[in-house]
């Protein structure tokens, strides 16, 4: 086996960082990106709601059941490879996404679930293995990047699409930009062959008697649950309540904006702790008297109960992502929990905006919905709390 093939050849730490940044920004833009112009893809395609939210919720179901697939592609391929597998399926998708038809739509919806599902894993396993000493600077970056690929995804799909003319312009334009990082990560891959030490079994099976991933996968399950659940109703909880309809939407921004900042800080400030316990305490409260303000007082201060949310949000997800990094040995450990945990949390997240629905639903107000996060809350807070204790995952052998 010759040196090549043993060792990575060194990269300069922008060209890292770029290459790292640009992977990030296509793990949420493309998912936002199809919302705000959904009421034109329905009238265009002459399909109903039903129908047209395969095109988001079908997505999070791809997380969730193709995220266990991850850990192996990376484990025959290469890390760096497989980053570059996914960003192509992302771009793929996107370009499918952008024709008008329904199959061709939902078969470019698969392609990019897919792409983004095996990112979402293997960016933990990145860091893990190329900066081991800098965990807290590059997952701070990472969440952060990742924020404001979901803001612009979202901010500028209508006004390209009036600009353009037509919905399919936001989603192609940003087919594009995985086109560039895709050739990219080619281009690294080609540069940075694969490590001697890629190819050991990763089947997440191996970490099912760990109770510290199991307590994980459960932290971060709730953790998306909350998150999808209120991205989805918070403007009609607050909006029942009297809050006048522009401010109730603008609460959702203000949740999202407020979490970019609040993603860095926790992910510099985690890797900074040896005991994480009475951090993840103070990010849960902070949700809870967001909700708690939600739920007594809405008219109150919304932009507060905002403001509260989205900092303890965006820190707990920021704090799970950083977890999966610190609570393992290896890179390719870090592939495995990271699937486990993302697999599992994300199926665990896909039927919370529809029991939080199904709920007023049945009852005709929001009361009991609330409850329920709240009581879920706690769960998120127990396992938290459990996640803090500095104890690393165990692996099976075999």
């Amino acid at each position: 086996m010759t040196d090549r093939q043993t060792s990575q050849a060194p990269l300069p730490a922008t060209l890292w960082l770029l290459a790292f940044a640009l992977a990030a920004i296509n793990l949420r833009a493309p998912i936002v990106v199809v919302g705000p112009v959904l009421e034109s893809i329905m009238q265009t395609l002459a399909i109903g709601a039903g129908v047209a939210s395969l095109f988001t919720t079908g997505m999070i179901l791809c997380f969730g059941v193709l995220s266990p697939l991850a850990p192996g592609v990376a484990a025959r391929i290469g890390l760096d490879r497989a980053i570059a597998l996914a960003l192509a399926a992302i771009t793929l998708g996107g370009l499918l996404r952008g024709i008008e038809s329904l199959p061709v739509m939902l078969v470019g919806t698969l392609f990019a679930g897919l792409g983004i599902a095996f990112g979402n894993v293997f960016m933990p396993s990145l860091v893990k293995r190329d900066r081991p000493e800098r965990i807290g600077q590059t997952m701070g970056l990472y969440t952060v990047v990742m924020g404001i690929g979901a803001t612009l995804g979202a901010g500028t799909a209508v006004p390209l699409m009036n600009l353009s003319g037509h919905w399919s312009v936001p989603i192609l334009m940003w087919a594009g930009v995985g086109l560039v990082t895709a050739a990219l990560w080619i281009w690294l891959a080609w540069r940075r062959p694969r490590r001697a030490d890629e190819g050991q079994s990763t089947r997440i099976t191996r970490l099912f008697k760990s109770r510290t991933a199991w307590t994980l996968t459960l932290f971060m399950g709730m953790q998306s649950l909350g998150f999808y659940t209120l991205q989805t109703w918070v403007p009609a909880v607050a909006s029942a309540a009297g809050v006048p309809s522009a401010a109730a939407g603008g609460m959702l921004s203000i949740i999202n904006l407020t979490s970019i900042p609040a993603s860095y800080v926790i992910a510099r400030l985690a890797a900074r702790l040896h005991h994480h316990s009475l951090l993840v305490l103070g990010l849960c409260l902070l949700i809870a008297l967001g909700l708690a303000g939600l739920w007594l007082a809405p008219t109150a201060s919304p932009t507060l109960w905002a403001i509260l949310l989205g900092a303890g949000q965006g820190g707990c997800f920021s704090f799970a992502l950083t977890m999966i990094v610190m609570r393992t040995r290896r890179a390719d450990h870090a592939a495995m929990l990271s699937g486990m945990a993302q697999s599992l949390g994300y199926l665990m997240a896909a039927g919370g905006p529809l029991v939080f629905g199904a709920l007023h639903g049945i009852t005709g107000d929001w009361r009991l919905s609330l409850w329920l996060l709240m009581g879920l809350l706690s769960v998120q807070t127990v396992a938290g709390v459990m996640i803090g204790r500095p104890k690393l995952v165990t692996v099976r052998e075999g």
